[in-house]
């Protein structure tokens, strides 16, 4: 899941955190994607279970990369976010 934090209805933390406490959809890898300041909201995010925060915008060739990553080769991600110019590591 692809998750911006800006909800016209809400919040996104509020989303991912409920997302993350439901046991039948916690294993759903969720991406970050948000414009606002990454400052706390990075850590933020990541402590309620993200995979990891990219800040906006984002080039659509590095974000399908970063999906890939996730979707796939998990351990990888925190070196190539940084590669791609990302928020950092995952962990």
């Amino acid at each position: 899941m692809i998750l911006d934090l800006g909800l016209p209805a809400g919040d996104g933390f509020s989303v991912l955190e409920r997302l993350k406490a439901n046991a039948r959809l916690a294993s759903i890898p969720v991406i970050v994607l948000s414009g606002r300041d990454r400052v706390g909201n990075r850590e933020r995010a990541i402590k309620a279970g993200a995979k990891t925060f990219l800040q906006k915008p984002v080039a659509n060739d590095k974000l399908l990369a970063i999906i890939r990553l996730v979707l796939g080769e998990e351990e990888k991600v925190s070196t190539v976010v940084y590669e791609l110019g990302g928020a950092g590591p995952v962990h």
